[in-house]
C-alpha cells in the first residue's frame, strides 16, 4: 500500500440537477492547519462538528447548526462534487474535522479540503488476491478520526492508523482472519483510548465479534465474540450439533455511554439462517442489542430483539441514546429500530423492555409480551415437515428489513425520531442446504413483492418514541423507497433521500416538502452537516445501488442509473452570489 498525493479533484457533471448556477469549485487552498483532536471534544462537540458516523456518541444524527433553516434551504447551491471509484457498492458516509473531509471508498481513502474541494492526499490500499471472499470488499462506509489519526478497518480485516495531514500509514495491524468472510465495513468507535470495531460478513458461515484495540498502538486490548462456544452462557439455546454456533456479526454502528461506561451494540442473524437447519432454541446472541464494558468487553445485559430467527431479520442497527420522560420517570432510554417492522425502547442501564411500536407494514410479530419478547404468528414458523416441500410462506417484511442501514436520526427539540421505511414482504420457501465454511449457508430462498393493499413501498416518517405514534409522514413521488439515512438540524429541517435520486429537506415539525434536487443515483448515504470558517456544509453520498434498492425498484417503475457512487457537497451561496 502506499500513499498517493493529488492536487486534482475528481469531477461529476451537474446535469439534471436543477441546480441553476450551481457548479463545482475549481479554486486552490492551502491545505488546513491540523489541530490535535482530544477526547474531550469527541466527547462535547462544538456545533460545527461532525467527526463521528452519526455526529456524537448517543448516535442521535442531529445537530444544532441552524444557517441553513426553513427560510433558505431553498438556495442551497452544489459547491463541490467527487466521483469515487468503482466497486463502492454503498456509499460511505464523511466525517469532517480541521477543515478537512475524510472519505472511505472501497481500497482508499481520501482527505479534501471542505472550502475548495481540492484533495490533500488519497491513502491507498492493495487488498490480495483472494480478497473477494470478504462481504465488506466494496462496503466502506467511513472512517474515525482522534488525535492526529485517521482510523480506517479494511475489508481484509485490518485495522490502519493513517496521519491525518500526510496520510502517511503510522501503523497497522490485524483485527481477524478476512477468509472466512469477514471484514471491517462500519468506521470505528473511537472511546476512552480505544478503538473498537464490529464485523461485517454475516451471510458467511462465521462467528460474530467486537474487537478493542488501544487507539495510540494498536495493541489489542480485548475481543467478544457475539454467539457462545462450548460451556459458555448461551450455549444451550443452540442445539447441539456438528456445525458450531455461527453468526451474529456486529456490522452496524456502535454507540457509547460515558456516565455508565457502556457501549452498545447490534448483532445479525444466526447461521444458518433457517431453525429447520439449526435446530430448536433461541440462538443467543444472534439478532440481539448488547450492552458491554468499554474496558473489558463483558456483556453487561443483552435484549434479544428477534428470537430463533428464521428469515434474516437482523438487528445490527444502531442503538441510539436518549433522555425519555414515560409515566412520570426520566429514564435513560434506548432506542432501537431494526428490519423487523418495530422499534423497541429499553432502559439502557439494565437492559429492562419498556416498550414497542410499530414502525411499518408486518405481519410477523402479533405484540409484545410485559418482559419484551415478541409473539410471534405462529403460521409462520417453519417446522422440518416444510423443508424442500411445495408450501410457501407469505412473511412482511423482506429480509431487507422495514429499515436496513439508513439510520434514524432524533430532534431533542421536537422529541421526534425520524427515519424512512420500506413496506414489502417475501414468499418464503424453507430448504435443505449443505454446509460449506465460509459460504452462505441460509436454508431458505425468497422472493420480493409488495406489501398487501399497498400501492407504495417508501415513507419518511416521524415517531413521538413515548408513545410509538406517527406524527406525520412524507412519501416521495411514486412511492419509491426511502434509501438515505436521517439528518435533523436546529435550523427546523430533516433530510432524506430516496432510490430515485431525491435528496430532500423537510419541515421537522410536519413534514412539509422544503426542498429537492436530484443526484447522479440511489440517495445510500448519510446527510452529514458541518462548519467550516463561519459557513454551513451539508454532504452526502449517493449512487451505490445497493440490493434493497435493486429488488424494489421495480415494484415502483424507478430506474436506477449505473455507475460509482458521488458525494456531494452543499451550502447556501456565498457573499458575492458564488457557490
Amino acid at each position: 500500500m502506499g500513499v498517493v498525493a493529488s492536487r486534482s479533484l475528481a469531477l461529476v457533471s451537474s446535469i439534471g440537477l436543477g441546480l441553476g448556477a450551481a457548479g463545482a469549485s475549481f479554486g486552490q487552498s492551502e491545505t488546513p492547519e491540523w489541530t490535535t483532536i482530544s477526547e474531550q471534544r469527541l466527547l462535547q462537540p462544538a456545533e460545527g462538528d461532525w467527526m463521528n458516523y452519526r455526529r456524537s456518541y448517543d448516535v442521535t444524527g442531529f445537530s444544532p447548526l441552524d444557517e441553513i433553516n426553513q427560510t433558505n434551504v431553498g438556495e442551497l447551491r452544489l459547491v463541490w462534487a467527487h466521483s469515487m471509484g468503482d466497486g463502492s457498492r454503498w456509499v460511505p458516509t464523511p466525517v469532517v474535522a480541521n477543515g478537512l473531509m475524510f472519505v472511505a471508498e472501497s481500497d482508499r481513502v481520501t482527505a479534501f479540503e471542505v472550502e475548495s474541494g481540492d484533495v490533500a492526499w488519497v491513502h491507498q490500499r492493495s487488498y490480495p488476491d483472494d480478497i473477494q471472499k470478504s462481504q465488506a470488499l466494496g462496503r466502506s462506509r467511513g472512517v474515525s478520526v482522534f488525535g492526529d489519526l485517521v482510523y480506517w478497518g479494511t475489508a481484509d480485516a485490518a485495522l490502519v492508523a493513517i496521519d491525518a495531514s500526510t496520510g502517511d500509514t503510522q501503523w497497522e495491524v490485524s483485527t481477524g482472519d478476512y477468509s472466512d468472510g469477514t471484514g471491517h465495513a462500519h468506521p470505528a468507535l473511537i472511546a476512552d483510548g480505544k478503538v473498537i470495531l464490529g464485523f461485517a460478513g454475516g451471510d458467511r458461515s462465521a462467528r460474530g465479534a467486537v474487537v478493542a484495540h488501544d487507539a495510540e498502538t494498536g495493541e489489542r486490548l480485548w475481543i467478544t465474540y457475539t454467539v457462545p462456544a462450548p460451556g459458555e452462557p448461551g450455549y444451550e439455546t443452540w442445539t447441539e450439533r456438528e456445525i458450531p454456533p455461527l453468526g451474529g456479526l456486529t456490522w452496524g454502528t456502535i454507540s457509547y455511554d460515558p456516565e455508565l461506561g457502556f457501549i452498545y451494540l447490534g448483532t445479525g442473524q444466526p447461521t444458518p439462517w433457517a431453525s429447520t437447519l439449526r435446530g430448536p432454541g433461541d440462538a443467543l446472541y444472534t439478532n440481539s442489542i448488547l450492552a458491554l464494558n468499554i474496558d473489558t468487553g463483558e456483556l453487561q445485559w443483552h435484549f434479544q430483539v428477534v428470537p430463533a430467527d428464521n428469515w434474516d431479520l437482523d438487528s445490527t442497527h444502531e442503538s441510539m441514546l436518549v433522555d425519555l420522560e414515560m409515566g412520570g420517570r426520566v429514564y435513560k432510554a434506548l432506542i432501537e429500530t431494526s428490519k423487523i417492522g418495530w422499534g423497541v425502547v429499553l432502559d439502557r442501564e439494565t437492559g429492562r423492555f419498556l416498550h414497542a411500536f410499530r414502525t411499518g407494514y408486518d405481519n410477523l410479530i402479533t405484540g409484545w409480551t410485559d418482559s419484551g419478547g415478541p409473539i410471534f404468528n405462529p403460521e409462520l414458523i417453519p417446522t422440518m415437515d416444510d423443508v424442500d416441500s411445495d408450501r410457501v410462506f407469505e412473511v412482511c417484511p423482506h429480509f431487507h428489513g422495514t429499515r436496513n442501514l439508513n439510520a434514524p436520526s432524533y430532534s431533542p427539540e421536537t422529541g421526534l425520531y425520524y427515519l424512512g421505511i420500506n413496506n414489502s414482504c417475501m414468499d418464503v420457501t424453507f430448504v435443505s442446504e449443505d454446509y460449506q465454511p465460509g459460504r452462505v449457508y441460509r436454508g431458505m430462498a425468497s422472493r420480493t413483492k409488495m406489501a398487501p393493499d399497498y400501492d407504495y413501498i417508501g415513507e419518511f416518517v416521524a415517531f413521538d418514541p413515548v408513545s410509538g405514534e406517527r406524527a406525520w409522514e412524507y412519501r416521495a413521488p411514486e412511492g419509491v423507497a426511502m434509501t438515505a439515512s436521517a439528518l435533523a438540524t436546529s435550523g427546523g429541517i430533516v433530510f432524506g433521500g430516496t432510490a430515485d435520486r431525491r435528496f430532500f429537506a423537510l419541515d421537522h415539525e410536519t413534514g412539509t416538502l422544503l426542498w429537492e434536487t436530484r443526484l447522479n443515483g440511489d440517495v445510500s448515504g448519510a446527510p452529514v452537516t458541518f462548519e467550516v470558517n463561519g459557513r454551513q456544509y451539508v454532504a452526502v453520498g449517493a449512487g451505490g445501488r445497493i440490493g434493497m434498492t435493486t429488488s424494489y425498484a421495480r415494484f415502483t417503475d424507478t430506474t436506477i442509473p449505473q455507475g460509482s457512487g458521488v458525494m456531494w457537497v452543499f451550502a447556501l451561496p456565498d457573499d458575492d452570489g458564488g457557490n
